[in-house]
């Protein structure tokens, strides 16, 4: 018996946010162009990079490793709104924006998770123009029409390796019969139940399907999924630390706090920074471990630790300890030090159009700016324990001066708060560039600073 077709829109519509576009990001895609053109052959003009945000949220385990990122887009206005109103033309725009961006550059060695439009997945053009890998997750979006046509599809895909997640899964009929497609389901619980969310879970394990838990905004929220039994995690909580279960900081955090201090200082010079690292034995050890490994090849062993400074330069080695001082805290989530860079080299970049020439503070307040995360205290108490400038700690602690109005829109950024961003009054191509730069940058320091 055929079966029959069903809207999942309609038991979930209002409750699921906005399904996102697909995108097609991998540099081999520039060979398939014709494809590409034909399926979009309502190309809209005029909309570009400068006319959408494009930002990601992170997705992690139950240990807070990152399993991937959520690729997201929003347009910068209301005319540019109307222009994206239809998943197609949306998916157009962000694919002609991206398909120079190497994935890499957007999610490091993680997964990417990109919503996929029916008409991609049904008409076979998601298996002509993106090859399967396993660092790519396709999104079906909440209100899609689910007949036969498209389940023999995403079986047929499933079978040549693409993976699948089903976006605000409902327990419907509709989602029901997607689930045996699927390698994930991504509950909202902030319209879910907790009783509800059990009986999802359920489920959804028992037909091999690993259950996200999406729209954590709070602390109490995470730890009932926790408990519920969530496989993975996702929301604004993860960069809201003002929302976090806060602790007293310890005296061996903090030391390491004085330290990171004492290396950001503005008038810190190489023979201080040699003198700070000389006075941690583990830092100490680390540095030449590092400085001699084979990332280097170096002819002459490096014994020194001035030695060693000298040849990394004051602003890599006060990076370099920074991050490796950072990792010495007791925190279980292994993307802080990214997230750090990456503000860091956002702040940095955007103290240019503000007109602002002290570089190195824009790129010192975003490198600052995961203290509280990274202590697991308040940002108001790390502040406390710290001789910094107070132009620093303004910007730190209240987002204020042109410091605090860059670290401000990079936080906007990184949370996906559109309107914030907006109402920041930033060019958004400028900062659109300026994200996918300090991105890539990010991405490299930690590979070439922080390798063991």
């Amino acid at each position: 018996m055929a079966l029959a077709v069903y809207d999942a829109g309609q038991q979930a519509r209002g409750l699921a946010s906005p399904g996102w576009p697909a995108v097609a990001i991998l540099a081999r895609l520039t060979k398939t162009l014709a494809v590409v053109d034909d399926y979009y052959s309502h190309r809209v003009s005029g909309v570009a990079m400068k006319d959408i945000y494009l930002g990601r949220q992170p997705i992690y385990d139950s240990a807070f490793r990152v399993e991937g990122y959520e690729l997201l887009h929003h347009p910068t206005d209301a005319e540019n709104t109307a222009l994206l109103d239809s998943e197609m033309t949306s998916s157009q725009v962000l694919f002609d924006t991206l398909t120079e961006v190497k994935l890499e550059r957007l999610v490091g060695q993680s997964k990417a998770f990109l919503s996929a439009a029916r008409e991609l997945i049904v008409q076979g053009h998601l298996s002509q123009i993106i090859a399967p890998s396993s660092q790519l997750v396709f999104q079906i979006t909440p209100d899609i029409v689910v007949d036969e046509t498209l389940l023999d599809t995403l079986r047929a895909l499933r079978q040549q390796g693409y993976r699948f997640l089903l976006n605000d899964y409902q327990d419907n009929e509709a989602h029901q019969a997607l689930v045996d497609t699927a390698e994930y389901a991504r509950v909202n619980m902030a319209t879910t139940s907790a009783p509800r969310a059990h009986r999802i879970i359920t489920e959804l394990r028992k037909r091999g399907v690993a259950p996200i838990a999406g729209g954590i905004e709070d602390q109490e929220v995470l730890e009932a999924c926790q408990t519920l039994g969530f496989t993975y995690f996702q929301g604004r909580h993860f960069s809201e630390p003002r929302l976090l279960k806060f602790k007293d900081i310890s005296a061996n955090q903090l030391t390491v706090l004085r330290l990171i201090s004492a290396l950001n200082q503005p008038d810190v010079d190489m023979k201080t920074v040699e003198t700070l690292i000389a006075q941690d034995v583990s830092l100490s050890y680390k540095l030449l471990r590092y400085i001699n490994s084979a990332y280097f090849n170096l002819a002459h062993r490096v014994e020194s630790i001035q030695r060693a400074v000298v040849l990394l330069g004051l602003r890599n080695i006060r990076s370099w300890a920074t991050l490796r001082s950072m990792s010495a805290m007791d925190n279980a989530r292994d993307d802080l030090q990214t997230i750090a860079l990456t503000r860091a080299k956002m702040c940095e970049s955007l103290t240019e159009p503000l007109g602002l020439k002290r570089r190195d503070a824009g790129f010192t307040v975003g490198l600052l700016s995961v203290l509280d995360l990274v202590a697991r205290a308040s940002m108001a108490d790390v502040l406390a324990t710290l001789p910094l400038e107070e132009e620093i700690n303004a910007a730190l602690l209240r987002h204020e001066g042109a410091l605090g109005r860059i670290l401000a829109c990079t936080l906007a950024y990184e949370r996906c708060d559109w309107t914030t961003l907006k109402e920041l009054g930033l060019d958004a191509e400028k900062v659109n560039e300026v994200y996918l730069e300090a991105l890539a940058e990010a991405y490299r320091i930690h590979y070439e600073l922080l390798r063991d």
